[in-house]
């Protein structure tokens, strides 16, 4: 591939994943506050809540989205180095995350350009420039079933494809990195004089996406079983430099979150399991539809052997998403890079046919290809206009936010609505009662708790009670408590503490 045409798409990738988040801080003007996310605030808000607790000096992980304390372990340490760099640099959080993020897709793009090099050698500079063009902006017809009410994967499953990744957040981006790097050693037998590199890789890959150390090791174990077969290479023992440490933080990990109860009843509703295959069929094609005619193609030249590492990659990535394990969507991570890959094979050769019919049809497949996320552009730029409330708030509540991290340094409990819930761990270093369906626990509960105080259904006594028994000690009210229909005179026993007319945050329990 043409280094011209590898910085050109890189440099149109990042601007595509920057300028919508840089036009909606834009669009905040003076009354209203960008979150920092357009697409899974949730999520989003809860890396920062991570980062708070860095930015605090911490380097073990508690649950910030819950009033029960747990014992803490070395989890999620991608996010909370995040905030010990934004200390040490005296950046904020949101500005870190971003800057992480868009360092993270760039060396996405320099790995993807030299995976494709290595499993796409003999092909075209046309095929190549198809294959990094793809993974790089490409998704499926989710866009066509949008018109039918439809709402597929490809708008949503960040992880199995580069350009949400890349437009998401940080992680996703590094640690599909971190996969193809060590997918472009598969090649080699043999790795010498690489392999503290491939120790410290392998590490940083179970720390920053640990569902990728599993994804290396089936593609690894099926790469050696078909050469196996073939008899025509040796094992790649270098490869468990790179794997062992990776699998033995994996196991760490999972003993440190059976151990705490907390942290167990948070895995337990920690479900994020694969859509119906239709559904994954439609978020995939066009480009599986042309792999797969792609495999048979190479199948019948018997040449299917020299792409054998993406097809694994197909064959297994879809077999482990369909695993029975809570978690299984997880292994989709970087699942449309082998399809536009092979997809890029079946189209390169179309383009070298003379007539000008196929050629055209090489430009609707692209064009179908990438309206996904022209959608999802549209839809996040559409949202700023209007200061979705999911994406916007006001700026007294930010006023609020400030003063509270600086009244108390420690992690008090505040009792407040889930929206703002969501937002206060990671703004304050607070901890609240309900902010986040999986990250806390019991969180149904806990969530009609919220809503029956702030929808007026707790007397004064029952409220008290509340307030005690969990040792709240402080009450948010501000607009979205407001919303919720409960006026502020149930919140005027307690004595208030800030008050900007907006927003007023009241002392409570054990802190009267």
């Amino acid at each position: 591939m043409p280094k011209r045409s590898q910085i050109i798409l890189t440099a149109l990738n990042v601007l595509l994943i920057t300028l919508p988040y840089l036009i909606a801080w834009g669009k905040a003007g003076e009354s209203y506050v960008f979150n920092g996310f357009l697409l899974n605030p949730i999520d989003g808000n809860s890396y920062l809540a991570k980062m708070y607790q860095g930015w605090a000096g911490e380097w073990q992980f508690t649950l910030p989205f819950s009033a029960e304390a747990n014992q803490g372990g070395f989890l999620f340490l991608f996010y909370i180095f995040l905030g010990h760099v934004a200390r040490w640099l005296g950046l904020s959080l949101i500005f870190t995350f971003h800057l992480a993020r868009v360092a993270g897709s760039i060396v996405l793009c320099l790995v993807l350009a030299r995976f494709i090099k290595v499993y796409l050698p003999n092909s075209s500079a046309k095929t190549q420039i198809i294959g990094f063009a793809l993974c790089l902006f490409g998704a499926g017809l989710g866009w066509l079933a949008a018109f039918f009410g439809g709402f597929t994967s490809d708008f949503w499953v960040a992880e199995a494809f580069p350009f949400l990744s890349m437009y998401s957040n940080p992680h996703f981006p590094l640690g599909l990195a971190l996969v193809l790097d060590y997918f472009t050693y598969l090649e080699s037998p043999r790795l010498s004089g690489k392999l503290i590199g491939m120790f410290v890789k392998g590490l940083l890959l179970a720390v920053v996406m640990p569902f990728g150390v599993v994804l290396a090791s089936v593609v690894t174990l099926g790469l050696q079983a078909w050469e196996y077969i073939y008899k025509d290479r040796l094992i790649r023992w270098w490869s468990l430099v790179f794997l062992v440490p990776g699998g033995l933080f994996l196991i760490y990990q999972y003993v440190v979150i059976g151990s705490d109860p907390m942290l167990l009843q948070w895995n337990e509703q920690n479900l994020t399991p694969t859509p119906a295959i239709w559904d994954v069929l439609i978020a995939f094609s066009p480009a599986l539809i042309a792999a797969m005619f792609a495999i048979w193609h190479f199948y019948k030249r018997t040449s299917l052997y020299e792409y054998r590492v993406l097809v694994i990659w197909l064959v297994v990535g879809l077999v482990l998403a369909y695993f029975p394990f809570q978690l299984q969507r997880r292994f989709l991570l970087g699942y449309y890079i082998p399809v536009a890959c092979l997809a890029a094979m079946f189209l390169g050769g179309a383009l070298d046919k003379p007539r000008s019919i196929a050629r055209f049809g090489v430009f609707v497949f692209l064009a179908a290809s990438m309206l996904t996320n022209v959608f999802i552009l549209a839809g996040g730029l559409a949202a700023t206009t209007r200061h979705d409330p999911k994406l916007y708030y006001p700026q007294d509540m930010q006023a609020a936010f400030e003063w509270m991290s600086y009244e108390r340094t420690d992690t008090p409990l505040i009792l407040a609505s889930s929206d703002t819930g969501l937002l206060i761990p990671g703004a304050t270093g607070w901890k609240v009662i309900y902010g986040h369906p999986y990250e806390t626990p019991r969180a149904d509960l806990r969530k009609s708790q919220v809503d029956a105080v702030f929808s007026g259904m707790l007397n004064l006594d029952t409220l008290d009670q509340f307030i005690a028994d969990n040792g709240i000690e402080y009450i948010y009210y501000g607009p979205f408590e407001r919303n919720m229909g409960i006026g502020p005179v149930i919140f005027d026993f307690y004595p208030v503490v800030y008050d900007n007319g907006d927003v007023q945050i009241y002392l409570a329990g054990a802190a009267r």
